[in-house]
């Protein structure tokens, strides 16, 4: 991203935080000035150890700072992946074979996947996913109407507490997994238009009762993040107990990245749970929110 974006982001982190510049500047040990210059897009050149104090101060964790650091860098999406020349061809222009080659992939997985963007966005869920989740059909049918319809807080954090009904224990633990992945891939994205229109939406109380709460939570946490999966551990209210880790795979492309997540079980009773649903639900997947567009109704 450009100097210009860069500056929009860090206010944007900084906003989140509930600061003023005046604030960021002590807890970074920089001069309230120099805040200024970066939120303007008019700072230039950025010292490693102005970077190194930014991070701090905005309490990223591991992941995040790799994804500021980059976005500090100056190159955007398409300077950022490698280019196509006469003896190299790639993907990543074109997001039409990616995203083909991206269902299909999540289709042919054997245990429950799906495809998000990096806002979030449920692109794809293989049927496997579908069955385990077990998600209302009232809210497939009315996800392409709302804001953050097929967004993963809505299913988490929602006011339908689709995921919270199922998990009968050690709930905070899923929640703050969650919404840590939610925050991370979408950290370079926080200024720009689309998040800040799903953001408007996951804040409303009455909609997203449980949003702002581990929203809060994961930035005041001190547990840091440094590995792209997530542990889970808990009691589901119909398939029983469950262990499993939540891997990502990361797919680069000049659009923003695509992450598949898989569901892998770190026992012998969740791999049951999880052959038991391959088999009832059966092969492929379902077409969700749309992408690299982002339409806001």
């Amino acid at each position: 991203m450009n100097r210009k974006e860069f500056g929009e982001l860090v206010a944007a982190l900084r906003q989140d935080l509930g600061w003023t510049q005046f604030q960021l500047a002590e807890y970074a040990e920089e001069d309230e000035a120099v805040i200024s210059q970066i939120e303007r897009g008019v700072k230039k050149y950025f010292e490693p150890e102005l970077l190194f104090h930014l991070a701090n101060a905005l309490q990223l964790t591991s992941l995040e700072r790799h994804e500021f650091i980059l976005a500090a860098s100056g190159l955007d999406e398409k300077q950022i992946v490698r280019q196509p020349s006469a003896m190299m061809a790639t993907d990543v222009f074109h997001p039409s074979k990616i995203l083909r080659r991206m269902i299909s992939l999540t289709a042919e997985i054997r245990l429950p996947a799906f495809l998000i963007d990096v806002y979030g966005d449920v692109i794809a869920a293989n049927n496997t996913m579908l069955a385990f989740y077990n998600v209302p059909p009232e809210m497939l049918e009315t996800a392409a109407k709302i804001p953050g319809g097929y967004n993963t807080a809505r299913l988490n954090f929602g006011r339908d507490l689709v995921s919270r009904k199922h998990v009968i224990d050690n709930w905070d633990n899923y929640a703050l997994n969650s919404m840590r992945t939610f925050r991370e891939n979408s950290l370079c994205y926080r200024a720009k238009p689309y998040f800040k229109y799903l953001m408007k939406s996951f804040r409303n109380p009455s909609e997203y009762p449980l949003f702002d709460r581990y929203w809060k939570m994961v930035s005041s946490t001190e547990q840091d993040k440094d590995v792209g999966l997530d542990h889970f551990c808990y009691q589901h209210d119909i398939l029983g107990p469950l262990k499993y880790i939540a891997s990502l795979t990361t797919a680069v492309t000049s659009f923003g990245s695509l992450f598949l997540v898989q569901n892998l079980p770190l026992d012998e009773q969740t791999y049951g749970v999880f052959d038991r649903l391959k088999f009832q639900a059966g092969a492929g997947a379902v077409r969700f929110a749309p992408w690299p567009e982002k339409p806001m109704p």
